[in-house]
């Protein structure tokens, strides 16, 4: 009897250790996050969008393959329209867990266009280990 208790608790241990191992794996998630903090027309006419990147995941973000950025303006009493797109490909950046980088980004041959708010929607691909 004490060897079969014996035998369930050493494969109740193995199993609780095989499961936190999974969990583990599971939570070490690589996540980039982009945050846009402006955006503005500069003196040549470009429009920049002034912002920085954070890893909150767990692993190293080692390479930005590309970053989508859709910029939309709203004036006052007006709806939401796109006024630029860009895609900006191989950024140069190495994030481990919880660092920030600030980057700003430059969008030419954009029409000039009055706003009150804008909103910028990104996605994100990138390399990471």
């Amino acid at each position: 009897m004490k060897i079969t208790r014996f035998r369930m608790l050493i494969c109740l241990l193995i199993l609780c250790g095989l499961m936190a191992g999974f969990a583990s794996t599971a939570f070490a998630a690589p996540n980039l996050h982009w945050e846009t903090e402006q955006v503005y027309y500069d003196n040549q006419g470009r429009l920049i969008i002034a912002g920085y990147f954070y890893n909150n995941g767990t692993r190293t973000i080692t390479w930005v393959n590309w970053q989508k950025m859709d910029v939309y303006f709203r004036q006052q009493n007006t709806n939401w329209w796109l006024q630029a797109s860009g895609i900006f490909n191989d950024l140069n950046l190495t994030l481990y867990p919880g660092e920030s980088r600030r980057w700003t980004f430059r969008i030419t041959n954009v029409d000039y266009a009055y706003f009150d708010y804008w909103n910028v929607k990104w996605n994100v691909n990138y390399q990471y280990h």
